[in-house]
């Protein structure tokens, strides 16, 4: 009976331990969270709400592609709802869906046109591309622009034709988002019920010696 038990102690704690390191690599969450607004008709310019940048982690990394001479930037938000005024754009107001594949939320609004963004001096970071730019923003300062409004991504072309198709931001993942709290508990008790049944598969059961019987 102990070495039966033994040995079911031995077969649950290596399916523990093999369900939590599953659990910790294969099943783990993402180390980013990735998401992209993609759209045909986005106006003169895509730009991100207030706030949506300080997501996760201490920076983001932003990118657009998907139009002719893409102009990306970083702005207070102030500074780019005055130069947008009433032109046609979209704003990316959050994300969405499940952590494993979050969605970009986002609202249109605005009619006609705008300036070339080129010609602006409100840019905190830009770059531009012939077809797509790129760039990397760190948050930490971001609390310096509140009193602005806070810091918004801006994607454009020329401020006449359409903004690029594709805007993408990404996060290093963080807090619950990068935590996957039933793996290390189950690698842990995976480890206690291996070293119980190897204990109880190694003893040996006491034997008792008949006792000599006493000749009368």
């Amino acid at each position: 009976m102990r070495r039966l038990l033994a040995w079911l102690l031995l077969a649950l704690g290596l399916a523990c331990g093999v369900a939590g390191a599953l659990v910790l690599t294969v099943f783990a969450p993402a180390d980013r969270i990735d998401v992209t607004r993609t759209g045909d008709d986005p106006g003169v310019a895509i730009v991100s709400a207030p706030g949506l940048l300080d997501l996760s982690g201490s920076d983001v990394r932003l990118g657009a592609s998907g139009g002719k001479d893409v102009f990306l930037a970083v702005a207070r938000a102030d500074d780019v709802t005055a130069w947008l005024a009433d032109a046609a754009h979209t704003e990316v107001t959050g994300v969405g869906g499940d952590l494993d594949d979050p969605t970009a939320v986002a609202a249109t609004s605005g009619t006609g046109a705008a300036t070339d963004p080129r010609s602006a001096d409100i840019w905190l970071a830009s770059a531009s591309g012939t077809d797509s730019a790129r760039l990397t923003w760190s948050t930490a300062a971001d609390r310096d622009y509140a009193d602005a409004g806070g810091v918004v991504v801006f994607a454009a072309t020329d401020g006449t034709s359409a903004a690029p198709q594709r805007v993408s931001f990404s996060w290093a993942a963080e807090g619950r988002a990068a935590e996957n709290p039933s793996g290390v508990p189950l690698v842990i008790a995976g480890c206690v019920l291996v070293l119980l049944g190897a204990i109880g598969a190694l003893l040996r059961p006491r034997t008792t010696r008949p006792r000599a019987r006493r000749r009368a």
